[in-house]
C-alpha cells in the first residue's frame, strides 16, 4: 500500500472517531497545530523521523507537547508513532481537512481578481455561489494584476473566467477569423 492510501486510511479512522466523539473541529484545529509545529521546528520533525528514537520517547514528547489537547488527535499521533508511520503525520493534516469539508459539504473556491475585493463583495460572490452550488463556499482571494480586470473563479477543476484579459482574447480571435 502506497504512503498516501496509508494517510488516507489514518486520516479516516481519525476523522471517523473525532465525529462519533463530536470532536471534529477540536481534532483538526488541534492536528493543524500539530503539524505546524513540525513544519517549524526541525528538531521535532528529526526524533519524530528518526528510527533510532524508540516509539515510548516519541510518544512522551508527543504528550508533553499536545498536554491539554483533543483525547482523539492525540491517540491518533501516537498510533502513528506506535505503527511506524511519524513521516506520514505531515499529508495527515491536509487529508483530515479534505474530510471535513465534504462532512460538511463546503466547497472551496479560488477568486482571482487585479486588485484586492472589498469584503462585501465577496460575501455577495460567496452568498450567489452558494445559492447557486447548494454548498457553503470557502473563498481564498488571490491577486494578479496580469487580468487586468473582472476576475476569475476555480472550483476544483472547473474555472469560470470572466476577467478582461480573456475578453480581450476572445476579441483577437474573432477579429483574426473575420
Amino acid at each position: 500500500m502506497g504512503e498516501s492510501r496509508i494517510t488516507n486510511v489514518y486520516a479516516r479512522a481519525l476523522f471517523e472517531s473525532a465525529r462519533d466523539a463530536g470532536t471534529l473541529e477540536a481534532t483538526g484545529r488541534d492536528l493543524a497545530a500539530f503539524t505546524s509545529a513540525m513544519r517549524e521546528s526541525r528538531e521535532l520533525t528529526a526524533v519524530l523521523f528518526n528510527p533510532q528514537v524508540d516509539s515510548a520517547t516519541k510518544k512522551r514528547i508527543v504528550s508533553s507537547l499536545t498536554e491539554g489537547a483533543d483525547r482523539i488527535f492525540q491517540n491518533g499521533i501516537k498510533l502513528m508513532i506506535d505503527k511506524r508511520h511519524p513521516t506520514l503525520i505531515m499529508d495527515l493534516h491536509g487529508q483530515y481537512q479534505d474530510l471535513l469539508k465534504k462532512e460538511k459539504h463546503l466547497v472551496e473556491v479560488e477568486i482571482t481578481t487585479a486588485v484586492p475585493l472589498p469584503e462585501e463583495t465577496l460575501a455577495k460572490v460567496r452568498s450567489r455561489i452558494e445559492q447557486t452550488s447548494g454548498k457553503q463556499v470557502e473563498i481564498r482571494e488571490k491577486v494578479d494584476e496580469g487580468i487586468i480586470g473582472g476576475l476569475v473563479l476555480r472550483f476544483g477543476d472547473l474555472i469560470v473566467d470572466g476577467s478582461l484579459k480573456a475578453k480581450l482574447h476572445q476579441l483577437r480571435a474573432s477579429m483574426i477569423q473575420a
